[in-house]
């Protein structure tokens, strides 16, 4: 599965998708140095080295800081892209992994990870640890985003099983966003309101008894219920958030491939037609009609030349007082501009009628089938 490494500033969402990526790399590494305060001397010379393409040089140097600092997270993390900048997947899968372990609060190795997931084809993988980087923030974008797009992914590829159709042509590669360094500044996570901020419930007030009236017992008010934590608070948040861009995506999948459908039924029929004003050009006897059906680079058969073989189908179908050629049972299949269709051909002549199973290819010239290929089975 193709994918790209957008690096982003992780606190907001990437401006950049769908870039190329060494326009979207630069301009990560720009935003990084100029505004990250966090990261020391030797984190920003393995940056500078992995913008400019030098990721040995940069592994080395990340391996080289570790043996001074070997429990630096940023160190670790960055060993992890290098990595999977290398086309490293399994190595760097292994590392993020590690980091997700001993830092499970962090969501940048997770979301890292679950790109890696992607990219191998284990979308359920990465569904999984999308939803573990957004339960550690609730309003973290880059794996709301890169959530929304695997869960489209997963029902464009069920809905393709459904209508029995070749799924590269349902697929669409993922855009998804691999987070090039890990960061405290958290902008994007929505600030809860504190529950000392909150106004006291409403107390029920007593009953109003009078002196001629009997004492009445007044109902127990109901036990309070404790108020939320802000992580359960997070962790509703994000599985409605998660629910309506799964929502979403669904739509958004099953609109596509209605439609993808529909275009595969179009060109079908346009190739059937094509075979149909064939045939009839062929049984009306209409000479020039009939050799307009095939296009300027047929292969006529037995090697003859294209003008000889003209001249031959020529007196053939001419020489004839009545023609009637039907066709049936069409079996089609497109690929692009090329289409191949096997069909039941019922031919008849002034003394000759017979079937036969024959079978044409075509290719589609200036918004035409055109025939470039004839076999009888």
């Amino acid at each position: 599965m193709p994918f790209e490494f957008l690096l982003v500033r992780i606190a907001k969402p990437s401006p950049w998708r769908g870039l190329a990526k060494s326009v979207a790399m630069a301009g990560f590494w720009a935003l990084w140095m100029s505004q990250s305060a966090l990261a020391a001397n030797g984190p920003d010379t393995i940056k500078q080295l992995i913008q400019s393409g030098q990721l040995d040089q940069a592994f080395k140097t990340a391996q080289q800081e570790r043996q001074t600092a070997p429990k630096d997270v940023q160190l670790q993390f960055l060993e992890a892209v290098i990595l999977a900048q290398q086309g490293q997947h399994d190595r760097a899968i292994d590392a993020f992994r590690k980091l997700t372990e001993v830092h499970p609060e962090l969501p940048e190795p997770y979301n890292n990870l679950g790109v890696l997931y992607a990219a191998k084809g284990r979308l359920e993988d990465a569904r999984m640890v999308f939803e573990k980087a957004i339960q550690t923030h609730a309003s973290y974008s880059a794996a709301h985003h890169n959530l929304a797009d695997v869960q489209a992914q997963l029902v464009r590829q069920t809905y393709g099983r459904a209508l029995q159709v070749d799924p590269k042509v349902k697929v669409a590669p993922t855009q998804l966003t691999l987070l090039g360094a890990i960061t405290t500044e958290r902008s994007d996570v929505t600030k809860l309101t504190s529950t000392l901020d909150r106004p006291a419930p409403l107390q029920t007030p007593a009953p109003v008894l009078t002196p001629s009236a009997p004492t009445v017992t007044p109902p127990a008010p109901p036990a309070s219920t404790p108020a939320k934590t802000a992580a359960e608070e997070e962790k509703e948040a994000a599985a409605k958030a998660a629910k309506e861009a799964s929502k979403e995506a669904a739509k958004d999948a099953v609109k596509q491939a209605a439609e993808k459908h529909k275009e595969q039924n179009a060109e079908e029929e346009s190739v059937k037609s094509a075979i149909q004003n064939w045939a009839h050009s062929w049984s009306q006897k209409d000479i020039k009609k009939y050799f307009s059906a095939y296009a300027s680079n047929f292969e006529p058969p037995d090697r003859l030349s294209r003008t000889k073989w003209e001249v031959e189908r020529e007196q053939r179908i001419i020489s004839k007082k009545k023609i009637q050629v039907a066709v049936s049972n069409f079996k089609i299949d497109i690929n692009g501009n090329k289409a191949k269709i096997n069909f039941s051909q019922m031919y008849e002549s002034d003394n000759f009628k017979g079937s036969s199973r024959k079978s044409l290819e075509l290719t589609k010239q200036s918004g035409r089938w055109l025939i470039t290929r004839e076999t009888v089975n």
